[in-house]
């Protein structure tokens, strides 16, 4: 069994017995398969509380991403989305027969930048694909009035949104398309898990097909049809009834996660704000009511490695992040090189990333920051 040696981890699921009840209540109601009744349970519950009409469980948050852009793209369709961002994002796209096209970053949000963007619009551009890194919103207005204009599909990918707000929406509710992740790192954890969220009924039709290997197998459970087959091309991207069941627990707790989250987050900018010198702090962009998902610091390049070492030498587990995509050996074989997108490479190469989770306590917040004092 995997144990952090860490005496503060970098993140820690706030799971209960809650959780271990509905995992248990699943296996003994069900075989565990995907869409009974906690899987629809969950799929409610999640369109209700973020305003979207049609939630569908994931296997993944990357399976999520896969059924985006499996329903939006055709072959050699271009896809405009931030190097600073996980492969899940680019596989997605060339998994579609599509093209991943990099844009570079905000140097205070991490976000991919509107001006950028809309630079890398061609004939081919179909749909551009929105990162809300950390749970902090991309200047959405900006980038809806950019896909308004040239008629392109938005792609969200709010994995580490859930709960954050833009303007009062939720993120992942902002574009065609949402997608979340509900992996043991986000912040409402069923281990493994996700969700494709619509208000676009046709959307939500084809995608559950795509969804269920291509059947219309979901039609046939709510009764709608007397047997079900195979309409199109497809794939397996359901979400299994037992984590379904615990994703659903979470997102009951998600308004409770958040606060908690938002609370741990001023007290750690209150007291790191001696050290504003040295470190750059996160900044919560504009129009966000974030989430809180990571808390992101930034120092010298030349120092970065070996604080992230220090850190955890005192016990405290502490990251990078993204390497850039474009740097990467699938990047470079896609015509990219290092030097392309400056931004994204600066604040790959500066970024930490701190422990932040509902369970932190003061004394262990205080801890950290006394931590880094003393290394910096």
């Amino acid at each position: 069994m995997f144990q952090s040696n860490y005496i503060i981890p970098l993140h820690k699921p706030f799971w209960g017995r809650d959780e271990e009840k509905a995992a248990i209540m699943a296996m003994r109601s069900g075989t565990g398969i995907g869409d009974l009744n906690y899987s629809e349970l969950l799929s409610k519950e999640l369109s209700k509380l973020i305003g979207a009409k049609y939630s569908l469980p994931t296997g993944s948050g990357t399976a999520s991403l896969e059924l985006a852009c499996a329903y939006v793209l055709k072959k050699d369709d271009e896809v405009i989305l931030p190097s600073f961002t996980f492969s899940s994002c680019a596989n997605a796209v060339l998994l579609a027969g599509g093209k991943p096209i990099f844009a570079d970053i905000d140097i205070q949000t991490y976000n991919i930048d509107p001006l950028e963007l809309e630079k890398l619009i061609t004939k081919k551009t179909k749909a551009i694909m929105v990162v809300h890194y950390a749970g902090m919103a991309c200047n959405m207005e900006t980038i809806n009035k950019i896909a308004e204009a040239h008629k392109l599909m938005i792609i969200e990918d709010a994995a580490h949104a859930l709960g954050a707000k833009y303007q009062g929406k939720y993120l992942g509710t902002l574009g065609a398309i949402g997608c979340y992740s509900f992996h043991g790192t986000k912040n409402a954890v069923s281990g493994e898990g996700g969700a494709f969220v619509t208000s676009n009924p046709k959307i939500n039709k084809i995608a559950e097909i795509i969804r269920e290997k291509g059947t219309n197998r979901s039609s046939f459970m709510r009764g709608e049809r007397r047997k079900y087959s195979w309409v199109r091309v497809g794939r397996s991207l359901i979400l299994s009834d037992i984590l379904s069941a615990i994703a659903l627990v979470q997102i009951r707790k998600l308004n409770q996660i958040t606060t908690l989250r938002q609370k741990k987050a001023e007290y750690l900018l209150k007291k790191l704000e001696s050290l504003s010198s040295k470190i750059i702090l996160p900044i919560v962009s504009k129009g966000t009511d974030p989430n809180w998902h990571i808390f992101a610091i930034r120092v010298p390049r030349s120092s970065r490695n070996h604080i992230i070492k220090d850190l955890k030498s005192y016990g405290i587990e502490a990251a990078f992040h993204y390497l850039p995509l474009h740097t990467s050996v699938m990047g470079k074989s896609l015509g990219y090189k290092k030097g392309g997108l400056p931004i994204t490479e600066e604040v790959s190469s500066t970024l930490i990333r701190l422990p932040i989770y509902p369970q932190l306590k003061k004394s262990e917040m205080d801890y950290i920051v006394e931590v880094l004092k003393k290394i910096l």
